[in-house]
């Protein structure tokens, strides 16, 4: 499979995100107010927290690159994998589960799981 999906994916979560969190918290709070230096932050942050997700998924998208499996079932588990890891990874790092955060960044990686085309490598000849 092209490590191009993985990478587009792992981006495209990252940054529509840490949007649609600044978006949700902006309309929770009495002032909505969005800026660059906060959602890069934001941004780099979040980068931080999901390297331990994206690692397992490079090891499981590395694992059915050899196997003959249906396209469409392997993006199934990828995005499934993705949404598990952001609820994870929240309960690990702070021993409880922020719904806006959890919404916010599945909802990303359902989007940009679905958007991209995953696609086999051309054997060689």
């Amino acid at each position: 499979m092209r490590w191009s999906y993985y990478f587009k994916n792992w981006i495209t979560t990252l940054l529509l995100g840490t949007l649609f969190l600044m978006v949700v918290i902006g309309f929770n709070s009495s002032i909505f107010t969005f800026s660059i230096d906060l959602y890069l932050f934001s941004l780099l942050f979040s980068a931080g927290f999901s390297i331990p997700t994206y690692t397992i998924l490079a090891i499981v998208f590395n694992y059915f690159d050899d196997l003959e499996i249906d396209i469409k079932t392997v993006k199934v588990i990828l995005i499934s994998i993705t949404v598990l890891g952001v609820i994870f990874t929240q309960l690990v790092a702070f021993k409880e589960l922020n719904f806006e955060v959890s919404i916010s960044y599945s909802l990303s990686a359902l989007i940009s799981g679905i958007l991209f085309k995953l696609k086999r490598n051309q054997p060689m000849n």
